[in-house]
């Protein structure tokens, strides 16, 4: 990448961002891996582990469960459910109060799985890495998701349920920001996180008739230290390429910035089925909304022209009516729209991710880089078939899903009375957050009105 380039990027970014974020993969696969390596497992034992942990970061299906499906435009007890017993321990369940739900880093709750294995038959131990990497992930869970719960705000367009919502807590960045999971700005907490870690790796019975031989904690411990405090993919994977890791793919998603180069290293671990196309073949939905979102997701996964993108599906700027309450972010006009929807196309989620999830409108400036950014083919993360740039998901209606690109569900109509609907997904290169397309029937034809989004993992 030209350094002219990388400086637009990061100027972009500097416009609003206060620090930069993301612990995800990086502890999930990557940090876990290391300690079970210093704990005594074997490499392929230690792979196993990371790869149980990091799949319940939608690396397998039956762990995507997204919160404005479950928590807003769907009310799910049973997924939000779900989504605790993974990433949110807590002593109460939902639905309920959030400050009744409320996380315990390294709590009771937490230990819960990783106790459960305590008496494992060593002749069993090789078969149940994966649950212990499972086990792992709710420990470390606890630890950036510690506090009350928040409740993603999107108003006007719907309202989420508080009593069954999860994100990320105020204290800690709230239900909009990577904060939460920034290892640098919580080094007291990584390194309590690592030790329950260390811990819960040592406890686990021996595999077969081999003794693990870990290293003590005091000699682990002063190693952290450079992961802690990296702020970039290429810092992060300084790190491991240190530690003795020969690849660092995994890296590859997580909410930093890339740093002194591009990371263009793509990580297959998720065990997640192809999608064929892009067209939704959602059940018990209007046949006519869903070739509307689908035609739109070829277009905008697709397209380098945003501008005349945004032009054919932005909505008419809403004429002030006496009597009628103005919806205060309704129906952005054709620069705002080509705005956002070049923000989750750059490739490097990382150095706009604050940018993207910006709820106030973008200045002139920003508006005029970021044009100016999406004229250079490589920012922008390209797929040979459009449909790769998407997770697939299924509903958790009564009816068998198929697998979709992304899911369709009704919205409140306008303020005017126009009927709404929301098509949910989730980006391949932006895989902790998730995204809702706002669409509005305007006079028979259907138009974008928002891009709105929530960190959720």
């Amino acid at each position: 990448m030209k350094l002219a380039l990388r400086v637009s990027i990061i100027a972009v970014a500097c416009t609003v961002l206060t620090h930069a974020h993301a612990a995800e993969s990086d502890v999930h696969f990557g940090l876990t891996k290391f300690l079970a390596l210093q704990a005594g497992y074997e490499a392929g034992q230690a792979e196993a582990i990371a790869l149980g942990d990091q799949r319940v970061e939608s690396g397998d299906m039956q762990y995507v469960a997204l919160v404005f499906d479950y928590a807003c435009l769907g009310h799910d007890t049973e997924l939000a459910q779900e989504v605790a017993v993974r990433s949110f321990p807590s002593n109460a369940k939902a639905p309920g109060p959030p400050e009744q739900r409320v996380v315990a880093a390294g709590g009771e709750v937490s230990w819960k799985e990783a106790h459960s294995l305590d008496d494992v038959k060593p002749s069993q131990g090789g078969f149940l890495l994966y649950k212990l990497g499972q086990a792992l992930h709710v420990l470390q869970a606890s630890f950036s998701h510690q506090g009350i719960p928040d409740t993603p705000q999107m108003a006007p367009f719907f309202t989420c349920d508080p009593a069954l919502a999860w994100a990320h807590p105020r204290g800690r960045g709230g239900w909009n920001s990577h904060a939460a999971d920034l290892t640098l700005r919580w080094p007291a907490e990584t390194v309590a996180m690592a030790k329950a870690t260390y811990d819960a790796l040592l406890r686990f019975p021996a595999i077969g008739t081999v003794q693990r031989k870990p290293q003590e904690w005091d000699k682990v411990r002063p190693l952290l230290d450079g992961f802690i405090k990296a702020a970039t993919k290429a810092e992060k994977q300084a790190w491991f390429v240190a530690q003795g890791f020969t690849d660092t793919a995994f890296l590859a998603g997580i909410t930093l910035r890339d740093g002194a180069r591009p990371f263009e290293l793509e990580w297959g671990g998720r065990r997640l089925p192809k999608l064929p196309a892009l067209q939704s073949r959602q059940h018990d939905t209007d046949p006519a909304v869903l070739d509307f979102f689908s035609g739109f997701f070829v277009d905008w996964l697709s397209t380098q022209n945003f501008d005349a993108l945004a032009a054919a599906h932005a909505a008419p700027v809403a004429k002030k009516r006496a009597g009628v309450q103005a919806e205060p972010i309704v129906a952005i006009d054709k620069a705002e729209l080509a705005a956002r929807l070049r923000l989750w196309r750059i490739r490097d989620h990382g150095a706009v991710a604050e940018l993207a999830h910006a709820r106030e409108r973008l200045s002139p400036r920003q508006l005029s880089t970021l044009s100016g950014l999406a004229r250079t083919p490589s920012v922008l993360v390209t797929y040979a078939n459009p449909a790769d740039a998407v997770f697939p998901l299924v509903t958790n209606d009564k009816d068998a899903s198929p697998l979709l690109p992304f899911i369709v569900r009704k919205a409140p109509a306008s303020a005017t009375g126009n009927a709404r609907a929301v098509a949910i997904a989730k980006l391949r290169h932006a895989p902790y957050d998730t995204v809702g397309v706002v669409a509005e029937n305007i006079e028979g034809s259907w138009k974008i009105v928002a891009i709105l989004a929530a960190v959720d993992h």
